[in-house]
């Protein structure tokens, strides 16, 4: 007998789209819980036109949504609503991404779903937030205009204008949405009651500047700056090697010049009066690190990780995606897994990145076409063959 998964028996009925939910509830999928992709019968998630594409296959949508089962209804007729509350009667979780309002619109918000079935935790994650001035209007939201209003474009020329800087927000708001479903379902556990649960780009992307936002925050009130973090300011984050180039990671040392100018075989260059002190280093900052350049460029990246290493330098090769996905240790973690599909073959794609060792995660099944398991659900719910006709004549089946 097989070891059940670890969220088996939870059952998601996930409305969200492109990628902030479709990246956390793939996750839960990943570990048992039977996802229920919710979609439009005419066209479905936004991201399966998205290319590239492998014989039609969207890679984009192919990465966000195995282990899910596709349930494509018109939700604009009653006949679909219906149907749609029946699922959502045997539902743990309900997910979606809309704008404000829309939800409650077709009469499947939060306080009306929780009047009927108060164990169910509602989870949703928008643009801005629960209210203030972006929500209460139902602006639209995206990734960029997140992070621009967050504080995370940067302008490292003047002259030119600023540019997104840090990864998509999407990826870490539907990590954080999927993080407080499992509370609200281990708080369901104590008390019996399901919750509403909520999350925003804008939050997240904010909440991603919790190393350096609170000296931000505070800044006025800054006493002394900390060596070490000062000490990390001074060197360059990457250099050129022979063959590509090399991250430095120059931290937890109380002289970093000192360290890496010693690995790399140049003396101990904080003893020269020009490089001694913190402020000092600030004022020679180019010329410093352009020592360390012209020495970087002399031998291989693998020859300096071999040579650095040991000296306790923290260091990195720098990769390109291309070069990232052949890396050993990524094939080690489980990151890079292959699925079959019908049409497209084999599909490398991003594995699962949180390992539970006990219940792993298993990829089950390739993300499912448009509809795939409509019938299979409808059927599960007690529709017979009558009642699938009507849908039908209602227009609001659609099936592959």
């Amino acid at each position: 007998m097989s070891t059940p998964s670890a969220l088996t028996g939870i059952r998601i009925v996930d409305f969200s789209h492109v990628y902030q939910g479709p990246v956390g509830t793939q996750i839960l999928a990943d570990y048992g819980a039977d996802v229920i992709k919710v979609e439009r019968p005419d066209a479905g998630d936004w991201s399966r036109r998205w290319g590239p594409f492998v014989h039609g296959v969207s890679l984009p949508y192919a990465g966000l949504n195995r282990n899910k089962r596709s349930f494509a209804l018109n939700l604009k007729s009653p006949q679909g609503i219906a149907a749609i509350r029946a699922l959502i009667a045997t539902a743990d979780v309900v997910v979606h991404n809309f704008r404000a309002g829309v939800m409650e619109k077709l009469g499947l918000g939060y306080e009306q779903l929780a009047a009927i079935h108060p164990r169910l935790v509602y989870a949703s994650s928008g643009g801005w937030g629960d209210h203030g001035p972006s929500a209460d209007r139902a602006r639209g939201g995206h990734d960029l205009m997140a992070r621009a209003e967050a504080g995370w474009f940067t302008q490292p020329d003047p002259a030119k204008p600023p540019f997104a800087a840090g990864m998509s927000a999407d990826y870490p708001a539907g990590l954080m949405l999927m993080q407080g479903i499992l509370i609200a379902l281990v708080a369901r556990a104590r008390t019996g009651l399901g919750q509403r649960v909520t999350t925003d780009l804008l939050s997240v992307a904010f909440h991603a500047h919790s190393w350096e936002g609170p000296a931000a925050m505070n800044a006025a009130r800054v006493t002394e700056v900390s060596g070490v973090s000062a000490n990390e300011s001074i060197i360059d984050k990457a250099f050129a090697t022979a063959d590509g180039y090399i991250e430095i990671s120059p931290v937890f040392s109380d002289n970093a010049v000192r360290d890496i100018s010693v690995a790399l075989g140049l003396g101990d260059l904080s003893q020269q009066s020009k490089f001694s002190t913190h402020a000092q280093q600030q004022t020679h900052r180019a010329e410093l690190n352009a020592l360390l350049a012209v020495r970087f460029r002399e031998r291989t990246t693998a020859a300096w990780l071999a040579e650095l290493e040991p000296k306790g330098v923290f260091c990195a090769k720098v990769n390109t995606l291309e070069e990232a996905i052949e890396d050993p240790q990524l094939a080690a973690n489980g990151m890079v897994i292959e699925i079959n599909h019908a049409k497209a073959g084999t599909l490398r794609l991003p594995g699962t990145p949180v390992r539970l060792h006990g219940t792993p995660p298993v990829p089950r099944r390739f993300a499912p076409e448009l509809g795939e398991h409509t019938v299979e659900i409808l059927r599960e719910l007690g529709y017979d063959d009558a009642r699938l006709a009507e849908l039908r004549q209602a227009g609001a089946l659609a099936t592959p």
